[in-house]
């Protein structure tokens, strides 16, 4: 274990707490917490960085054999993290590389168009494993899913859920059709959703938080569905709608 850890180093961990583009570059994220960092498989832990307060606890119970690991001050591990009250530990990760394949090996895909909210994307990453989902497609103007706070949202179903960006989202939800998916549109112009029989396996797309989904998205669907709605409401935030028409329509 080493007691120390360069500058250049923590400065590196740090852009890919903050920065897109450097986690793009290396293929690494970063995972925090205890509760995390029990969740990583083995394979895909890097590097392991803890707190010197921290020490003590490590060495009774949280030690991961066979990995690069260094202790750091506590005043440089709280510049370093992401949370308000940090726990001490956090790991440097290999990121996942999925294919549509990966994803189309179940009844059911989630199709995602431009969800911007990371807890959003976090807890339909989490409420998708829950449900059986085999994976989810996602568009570029969606939420980084290895963004830290997207990361914590997920409670560990990042390592689990196959997931995939593309810049063509048409044409991977047409390759979704011609492998026998049926492509559901959530849409407020929809039929509702106990009306309308369910066909497997099935693909559900759902849109922006704000703006919904596009024309071309939905056009791209064989139908559109909606959930009913009571009230004034016009629209349900996109991680409970996500949940409803995974596990209640179904």
């Amino acid at each position: 274990m080493e007691s120390n850890i360069s500058v250049k180093r923590l400065k590196e961990i740090k852009s890919l707490i903050d920065r897109h583009s450097a986690r793009k570059k290396s293929g690494m994220f970063v995972v925090e917490g205890i509760r995390m960092v029990r969740e990583i498989p083995e394979e895909d832990l890097e590097e392991l960085i803890i707190s010197e307060s921290y020490l003590m606890e490590y060495q009774s119970g949280e030690k991961r054999e066979g990995y690069k690991t260094s202790v750091i001050s506590e005043a440089s591990f709280r510049k370093l993290s992401d949370t308000v009250h940090p726990q001490g530990i956090l790991a440097v990760v290999r990121q996942k590389q999925y294919s549509l394949n990966d994803l189309a090996k179940g009844k059911l895909v989630l199709i995602l168009e431009g969800i911007q909210d990371p807890g959003n994307l976090g807890t339909i990453v989490r409420t998708a494993e829950a449900a059986g989902a085999g994976g989810i497609l996602m568009d570029r103007n969606t939420a980084d899913i290895y963004s830290p706070k997207v990361v914590r949202s997920t409670m560990g179903s990042v390592f689990r859920v196959p997931f995939a960006y593309t810049d063509e989202l048409l044409q991977e939800t047409d390759r979704l059709k011609k492998a026998g998916y049926t492509i559901y549109a959530a849409h407020l112009q929809g039929e509702p959703m106990r009306e309308v029989k369910i066909r497997e396996p099935r693909a559900i797309l759902i849109g922006n938080e704000g703006s919904g989904l596009s024309e071309e998205a939905a056009g791209a669907a064989d139908q559109r569905i909606r959930i009913p709605m009571k009230g004034k409401v016009e629209s349900l935030n996109a991680a409970v709608a996500a949940a409803l028409l995974m596990f209640v329509w179904q």
